[in-house]
Order: structure tokens, then sequence, then C-alpha cells
């Protein structure tokens, strides 16, 4: 009881929020330490981000978290596996936008907006914009709580020089052929989303010319194709991600990214988008998870261990990246 007057005290009411919600939650939660735990199925690996989510939330709320870490294109394709054969083994989901297009239109999640009680989430007014940004048609059931800008690349500093590359055109220079490295584009996740976004700007040909005749070498390792980088067995890396790049720079390793000036980026969720799995098998105890990782407090620690921007507007993490 004293931990549940602590969440309502830190989980304080909001104005413009409905009324009641105290009872709710006290009852979702007791129903979630019945259920036992809940598993999130999530892509990121980092192991800080691993410790604090499965330690911290346990200790908060009693409830452990058993968590399922695959590939994005992998956990879509097992969600999707499962919801097919009505056998759901998550809970909630942690990635990208991937899911919006491969298992929202078979009906495989369930509406998020209307289980948010937490005050200090469900109120707009402390995110940007002053909504919560909900990415599929009926803004229900995918919900972004991070924003970052995407479209860079890395370079090896030592190699390129970055005004050497001005336009995404630079990157079909013959000099270049052979030396690009990038995360699979067939897979969900940031090169094919980068790549999506100089097909609309470019179109097909030259999506063409930097994969086909420039001979890009594809790696489904996030960690890997940063220390390509890094080491300079390929100058040039494209889909890298902040999480992976981040120890290497600790290291002082010659790392810089490099902005198009004719293809200055796009918005993008990267790995912070929640959702909630169709007849998952610990529905309250899902319900107490997607609230808390909307909370002030998960946000900071997320936006500390995967180098990504909350949307909150009360949280600022020093040491992200500009």
């Amino acid at each position: 009881m004293l931990l549940i007057v602590a969440l309502l005290l830190e989980f304080s009411f909001a104005p413009g929020v409905e009324a009641g919600w105290e009872e709710d939650w006290e009852k979702t939660l007791a129903k979630a330490r019945q259920e036992g735990r809940v598993v999130l199925g999530t892509n990121l690996g980092v192991p800080g981000f691993r410790q604090a989510v499965t330690t911290l939330f346990q200790k908060r709320f009693g409830v452990p978290i058993e968590l399922r870490v695959l590939g994005s294109a992998e956990l879509t394709a097992v969600v999707g596996r499962e919801c097919g054969a009505g056998r759901p083994s998550m809970d909630v989901l942690l990635s990208g936008n991937a899911e919006l297009i491969g298992i929202y239109p078979k009906g495989c999640l369930t509406p998020l907006k209307p289980r948010l009680i937490l005050p200090e989430v469900s109120n707009g007014e402390n995110w940007r914009g002053g909504v919560l940004k909900f990415n599929d048609p009926e803004r229900q059931y995918v919900l972004q709580t991070g924003e970052e800008v995407y479209g860079w690349i890395l370079i090896n500093s030592e190699q390129i020089k970055a005004q050497e590359i001005i336009s995404a055109k630079d990157l079909l220079k013959p000099q270049y052929k052979g030396k690009i490295a990038s995360f699979d584009p067939r897979q969900g996740g940031a090169a094919q989303n980068a790549a999506a976004y100089l097909l609309t700007v470019f179109g097909e040909d030259f999506i063409r010319r930097l994969f086909a005749d420039q001979k890009v070498v594809i790696t489904s390792d996030h960690r890997q194709l940063a220390e390509w980088i890094a080491r300079g067995v390929y100058p040039i890396g494209f889909g890298t991600v902040e999480r992976a790049i981040d120890p290497l720079r600790r290291e002082n390793l010659p790392l810089a990214t490099v902005t198009f000036q004719d293809a200055p980026g796009y918005l993008s969720g990267s790995s912070s988008v929640v959702k909630l799995v169709k007849d998952g098998p610990h529905p309250n105890a899902a319900t107490v998870l997607a609230n808390w990782l909307g909370t002030k407090e998960w946000q900071e620690i997320f936006s500390r261990e995967v180098s990504l921007p909350s949307r909150r507007t009360d949280v600022r993490v020093e040491g992200i990246a500009d």
C-alpha cells in the first residue's frame, strides 16, 4: 500500500485529465502482480537498456520482465506468426514503426491509447506539440515516445573529410566504389528508412546505382558496422545508429557524421515506439509497463541509454549528439 501511495504522489494529477484514475491504476497494478510477469519484445540489445528496464521495473512495481531481444524484421515476423496461430507470447513491443506495416494491418495489435492511465503520460501537455504522437491512422495503436532527425551517414574522419561529401550524389563517385558499408536495407530499421527517404528524394535509379553499382557491403550487425567505420575497414557507413556509435566515440575513434545539403534528413522515432500485442498473456502487466514507458522517469533513462531525444517536454539528457 505504501508503494501505491508513493506512486500516486509521484504520478500527480494533471489539469484536464479525467479524475478517478487512481482507483483504476490500483486495480490494474494489483492484477498485474497476480499475473506474475510481463514479456517485452524489443530490437534493443544495449546492455544498459536491458539492465535498467528489467531491474527498475520489477523494483518499482513488483512485476518481473521477461525480455525478448530480436532484430526488427525477426520481431515483426515472430509476432505475426504467433498472431496468426492465436498464441501470442509477448505483451508489449518497444521497437520502430515496422509493425505498422507488418502486423498492424493484420489486427495483431490492441489499442494502446485507452490503456494510458497515468496522467503524466496521457496528458498531451507533457509532450512536444501538446499531443501524444500515434503513427497509425486511428491514432490508437502505435505510440512514438522519442524523435530525432535522421538521414546522415557515418565516416572515418581520418580517411575522408566531411567537405568531400556535400551531396548524397557524391556517394556515387568512382573513388567510393567498394568503400561503403550499410546495415541491411531489406530489414526494418535505420538503413531501410534512410534508403526509402533517398528513394523519395532522388528516385529508383539513384538507389540502384548506390547499392548495386557502388558494391555496398551489407551487414545485419549494427555494432560491426560502426566498428568497420571506426577501424577504417570501410570509410563510409550507411544506416548506422547512435547506440552503436557512441561507445566508439567515447574511445576517441575517428568518427564523424555527414548531412547532405540536398537531402537534409527526416524525423524518426527510431526504437522508441510502444505497441500492445493483441491478446497478450499478461494484459494488466502490459498496461502497467506501457504506462511506465511513457513516464519522465523511464524516458530519461531511455534517452540516456539509447541516445535518442525524448518527445517529452520535461526530459533533457546531456550527452546526446547534436
